[in-house]
């Protein structure tokens, strides 16, 4: 594969890849949360604006498949990265260090975001101080920021962010990472609730910027995440889809 630029661009296509059928509607834009599985360069900006040291700025961070470091924690793509592709959307930019247009996808993820507020983790010893101020409700709030220059007027918006696919990455993980530096086993399990809930909230808000309301009825195929566009496996779990 070909070093390319890590927030656009042309890729080559995989031989023998299989290529999905996505929906026409989802294949605009791209908007995703989440922490370090799902971020393309946040984390540098928020690490530097706190002086400390962020190893993806270095190889072998970015070297398989970029040719240089580009904030991934990964040495080469990441699963969002894949899906962009086989939408056929640039590589989805992070909002905090890109300058160009967020028209056709945005990354919000920050390595290292728990799903709970920072204040939660502030007075738990050695790592209180460390937990980072992007939260998923942080995450919500700069996507409500962005909002005015995606779609305006915001009468807009319902047609915009309905041929968007929203992607609620991997966050919550550390969280627990976090916290069971001062927490008992039996502590931590009682923060499980809220730490589902939490990260269940915020897909809602993802989920209901996507709807389009017609004639007071709900669109089922607005506003979906990748599971349900069919970009990864599902499988149930006790009646449930995974």
């Amino acid at each position: 594969e070909a070093a390319l630029h890590p927030h656009g661009g042309p890729r080559p296509r995989v031989r023998g890849a299989r290529r999905l059928v996505i929906p026409p509607a989802l294949r605009e834009s791209i908007i995703t949360f989440g922490d370090s599985f799902t971020d393309t360069g946040n984390a540098i900006v928020v690490l530097a604006e706190k002086s400390r040291f962020d190893p993806t700025v270095q190889p072998p961070y970015g070297m398989t498949f970029f040719g240089c470091p580009t904030g991934r924690y990964s040495n080469g793509r990441l699963i969002i990265d894949f899906i962009a592709e086989k939408l056929d959307l640039p590589f989805v930019p992070p909002f905090l260090s890109h300058n160009g247009s967020f028209r056709e996808g945005v990354n919000f993820a920050v390595a290292g975001a728990t799903a709970l507020n920072a204040s939660f983790f502030r007075d738990i010893p050695l790592v209180g101080s460390f937990v980072l101020n992007t939260s998923s409700s942080v995450q919500l709030g700069w996507f409500e920021s962005l909002k005015p220059s995606l779609c305006s007027p915001a009468q807009e918006c319902p047609g915009f962010f309905h041929k968007t696919l929203f992607f609620m990455g991997e966050i919550g993980l550390n969280d627990y990472s976090f916290a069971i530096f001062g927490m008992t086993l039996p502590q931590l399990r009682s923060m499980v609730p809220d730490v589902v809930k939490t990260i269940a909230a915020a897909t809602e808000v993802t989920v209901a910027a996507g709807r389009e309301d017609r004639g007071g009825a709900r669109d089922p195929a607005a506003g979906m995440h990748a599971a349900e566009s069919g970009l990864l496996p599902q499988q149930r779990v006790g009646g449930l889809r995974a």
